[in-house]
Parts: C-alpha cells; structure tokens; sequence
C-alpha cells in the first residue's frame, strides 16, 4: 500500500512540473496551446520550450499521448487557417511558420514518439 501511494505521489508531482500536461489543459494562459488554440497567436519561442522540454525530459505514457494530440491540433490549426468557411485565423500566421513547423519542429516532436 506504501509503495503504491509512494508512487501515485511520485507521478502527480511529474504532471504538476508536465509542460505536456499544462499544454493539454485549457485554463493554463501561458502555454502554447493555449496561445495558439485560444489567443490564435503561434507563439515560436513557447513552441521551442516545449520541444525542449520533450527532448530533454522522459515523457510517460499519458504524456505521449497529450503530445499526439497537441500535433494533431496544431496540424489542425493550420488547416482551419486556410479554410475560408471557418472563422478561425492564425493572427501571426506566415509561410515561414508554417513551413518551420512542417520541416523542424513537427518533425522533432514524432521524433521523440517513434523513439519511445
């Protein structure tokens, strides 16, 4: 019973310190996703945090999967960007982000999933 609670203990501590799991929750303002899905603003430099946080930390499995979806929603974002039926824009948005995400930064994100 010890070491089970021990460990409950253990892991709530890592999702209170998860960039992961902070990015997964939409009351949190300064995070990226919120920035992007709520403020429609592509914040590069909290995208480059989170990145490193994925490169440098041991992701759990709840983790992982908050990363699947975070690609997933940002891929999204993008295409609702281009749709000219939906009202959401990218405020920020340019080719250039774009293409960084297409080519950098998704790329070092399944990097870490496909390794795992």
């Amino acid at each position: 019973m010890k070491k089970r609670l021990k460990k409950q203990k253990r892991e709530q501590g890592v999702e209170d310190n998860s960039l992961i799991i902070k990015n997964k929750d939409d009351d949190i303002e300064d995070t990226f996703c919120y920035k992007l899905f709520e403020e429609q603003y592509f914040d590069t430099d909290k995208i480059k945090e989170l990145i490193n946080y994925v490169l440098f930390n041991k992701l759990n499995v709840k983790e992982m999967g908050i990363l699947r979806w975070i690609i997933s929603n940002v891929d999204n974002c993008f295409l609702y960007h281009k749709d000219v039926d939906d009202y959401y824009r990218i405020k920020n948005y340019s080719k250039a982000i774009e293409n960084k995400w297409d080519t950098d930064w998704k790329l070092k994100l399944t990097d870490v999933l496909e390794k795992k």
